[in-house]
């Protein structure tokens, strides 16, 4: 966070700017395309993204929808002890066929409104720099001005999610456990205890179908 926060964002608008990307709005990383696998037991499909509260707060203001409409527990991103099932914060919602329930009729429909990590994309840090994930869009044209412009954003969010993540591992505290991490059984109801960083809330949860929480 300390290199960040000392980085200024030209450092990073530079590197947009070599790569040429604008975005086409083809709604790629909007589709389940693949896989991550982040431990032995659990893979990740690629829009499965995590948000922050203020994101779903701005969607929430944009779109006149509630906050189960728009955001369901990481169900890829749990704990279980006596005391029951602990989720790791927020992913937007996908529906049956493993898309975001915002991309509809081959467009994103809360784009104005989308969350930090959609605003971001392709780009991400990495030990070396900034990391460009696949994307349509990459290889056009950007101008200086929105490189710049993307490269506060991307500090912006990076910055925001270490902090949150130090502040979800203050609200878990012993009960972090990296090796006990799993998945929400995909015939899983019942209560499942939410910790976003901001605060600690619970949901209820029926039956999934292929991984995909009904809220």
């Amino acid at each position: 966070m300390e290199r960040l926060i000392h980085t200024h964002s030209r450092v990073f608008a530079a590197e947009i700017l070599d790569s040429g990307f604008s975005c086409a709005r083809c709604g790629w990383c909007c589709r389940e395309n693949f896989s991550i696998r982040i431990t032995k037991e659990i893979q990740r499909p690629s829009n499965a993204i995590s948000i922050f509260p203020d994101d779903i707060r701005r969607i929430m203001k944009g779109a006149g929808l509630k906050w189960d409409e728009i955001a369901q527990p990481d169900i890829y991103s749990c704990l279980s002890d006596r005391e029951g099932i602990l989720a790791i914060g927020w992913i937007l919602k996908r529906n049956v066929a493993g898309n975001c329930v915002f991309y509809r009729d081959r467009t994103c429909k809360i784009y104005d409104w989308r969350p930090m990590i959609c605003r971001c994309y392709p780009f991400f840090m990495g030990e070396m720099g900034v990391e460009i994930m696949h994307c349509e869009g990459s290889g056009n044209k950007i101008s200086k001005t929105m490189s710049e412009e993307m490269g506060r954003m991307l500090k912006r969010y990076e910055i925001k999610k270490l902090a949150s993540y130090i502040k979800i591992i203050d609200q878990i505290k012993d009960r972090l456990n990296l090796n006990n991490l799993h998945p929400l059984p995909q015939d899983y109801s019942g209560h499942i205890v939410i910790c976003d960083g901001e605060s600690i809330s619970r949901r209820v949860i029926r039956k999934e179908h292929y991984g995909i929480a009904r809220i």
